[in-house]
């Protein structure tokens, strides 16, 4: 039977319809997907060796990079109650931390600017907002995403070090939202990789925090400790 005209032009519309549909429905589209992961341990030192540990070393600056999943590039201290413009910040850092005040506050407020070098936001520098609060019995650093990336859409680090009986205890919380490119189907997938690069972050900041508090747990200039 032979269709006319007008038939087989429906028949193309409507093979280009289902064609459109399908592609819709397989090729990958932009999916942002955002990530929260924590990490709590236990480190087997006195937290006021870890404090000036983490003091003397100017760590702070250190803590996001630690994930290994980006690099120190640059730091400005722009607030708080330290003297940012010292040459040595964590000798400045060090003289507030032996204050015979008990009572004794130190707060850093500053930009910090990474290049990430995950696998999902490539190669990119990026701008960090960090404040740094260290008393007696802890230490906390809140970082927050200021100027991202194309693919990098928000960043929130917490890591919180504190007394616990004669032994330190570290908490992370780290949250990621990237953009990644996967159809809809697919979109659990991008989840759980995203997660689990979040997840690996945390591991690698707390095997290179405990590394760090094993190559100086003797040093000379750790004692006193008070």
């Amino acid at each position: 039977m032979k269709l006319s005209r007008k038939a087989r032009l429906g028949s193309i519309v409507l093979g280009l319809l289902v064609l459109f549909a399908g592609s819709a429905f397989v090729l990958p589209r932009e999916y942002p997907t955002e990530q929260t992961a924590t990490l709590s341990f236990v480190i087997e030192e006195d937290f006021t060796k870890v404090r000036k540990i983490m003091v003397r070393t100017d760590a702070a600056k250190e803590i996001v990079t630690m994930g290994g999943g980006s690099e120190f590039v640059e730091q400005t201290w722009e607030g708080g109650n330290v003297d940012a413009g010292a040459e040595k910040l964590g000798e400045a850092l060090l003289r507030g931390v032996l204050s015979s005040d008990p009572d004794w506050r130190l707060e850093l407020n500053g930009k910090l600017k990474v290049r990430t070098l995950d696998e999902y936001v490539g190669q990119n520098v990026v701008t960090l907002q960090q404040n740094v609060e260290i008393v007696p019995d802890h230490i906390q650093s809140d970082t927050i995403l200021l100027e991202g990336s194309e693919r990098l859409l928000g960043y929130e680090m917490t890591t919180r070090l504190e007394r616990e009986g004669e032994h330190s205890r570290v908490t992370l919380k780290l949250t990621q939202e990237i953009k990644t490119e996967a159809p809809w189907f697919a979109h659990g997938i991008a989840d759980r990789r995203v997660r689990a690069s979040v997840e690996k972050t945390l591991a690698n900041q707390e095997a290179a925090m405990r590394k760090l508090i094993a190559d100086n747990r003797d040093a000379n200039w750790l004692f006193p400790l008070y």
